[in-house]
Parts: C-alpha cells; structure tokens; sequence
C-alpha cells in the first residue's frame, strides 16, 4: 500500500516527498535536480536515529534487540558500500561532510531459522524496513529519501547480506549523480 502498511511515514521526510518504486528502493525519491559534483562532496554518514518500531503486529525481544543491533551497524556499512561505490568521486565520513545521510530502522522481525531450515518456502522469513535520508548539510534541503525492506527468506541468506546487497545497489545509484561540474559548491 501507498504507506506501506503503516510502516511508511511521511513526515520523517518533510513535505513535497512522492515515493515511487526503484530498482534501488521499494519506496524512493530523489530530488529533480540531484547531481553533486564529482570531487567537491563529502557524504557524512550519521549515526542512526533509535528504532521506532512502526508495524501493527506485536514485536518480541528479539525484534527490539535486532532492530537496535542494526541502528548500530547500518551507518558503518553504507560508509563501506559509499567509500567503494565512489571511489575517487567523494569523500565519505562519520564526522562532518556537505552531504548528510541519516536513518532509522521502522520496523524488524528476527524471525525463525528452524522454520526457516524445517518449512522453508519464506516460512520464518527475517526482514528489516528502514528509511534513509539524504540532505545538504548546510541547508537541511532533501536530496533523497528512501523506505525499503530487506528479507531473508531462505537458511542459505542472512539478513546482514542481504542488506549489504541492497547498500551496494543503493551506493551505485548515488555514484550515477556525482558528474564533473565546472561549478565548485558553496563551502
């Protein structure tokens, strides 16, 4: 559904945001006009907000525990994906830069690995929905705004990869919106 079942809030976005579906996201926007210019950005990559667990199903212990692992870890592997996607175009940072990444995680089911290995077929299926934010850093603007969901359905995916996967994918896209410019950006 247009909100994706609740778990897809508007207004962590800001207005003038109309999601559509990507390649690169379940639910993505980008601003018209996003280019950066090749060799004059830093993207500084954020730590995480805490997680709001949004889903209508009640979650567990393990859900919280999984969502908050993650929050941890997300920002420290888009840095990764971003420093091999953009190699030689820009920067990429946990500290300051001109381009701001955020996130949070919306919502996360550790789910089953014995279903997983005894049903199989999506049964005990894990996944994690999560927004990302991308904005200049001085003027707040929204460049980018992405809701998506990574599921691992299978014993043989995890969901750590699968994420990995979906970053990779992502950082690529961005990399597509780095082009020389003769303009340098405003410092």
């Amino acid at each position: 559904s247009a909100d994706d079942d609740g778990l897809l809030d508007p207004s962590y976005f800001g207005d003038g945001v109309s999601f559509e579906e990507h390649e690169w996201a379940d639910f993505g926007w980008m601003h018209e006009d996003f280019k950066l210019p090749a060799g004059h950005v830093t993207f500084h990559v954020d730590v995480w907000d805490d997680p709001v667990m949004l889903a209508k199903s009640k979650r567990d212990a393990k859900d919280f525990a999984k969502a908050n692992e993650l929050s941890e870890l997300m920002p420290a592997r888009l840095r990764g994906a971003l420093q091999v996607a953009t190699d030689g175009l820009a920067q990429v940072s946990r500290k300051d830069g001109n381009i701001l990444v955020t996130g949070r995680i919306v919502d996360c089911n550790y789910g089953s690995k014995t279903a997983k290995m005894l049903i199989g077929f999506g049964a005990g299926a894990s996944s994690v929905t999560f927004d990302v934010k991308i904005s200049e850093a001085k003027s707040g603007k929204l460049l980018v705004a992405v809701h998506h969901r990574v599921i691992s359905g299978t014993e043989f995916s995890d969901i750590e990869g699968k994420i990995i996967k979906w970053m990779e994918v992502f950082a690529a896209e961005l990399r597509e919106h780095l082009v020389e410019s003769a303009i340098a950006p405003a410092e």
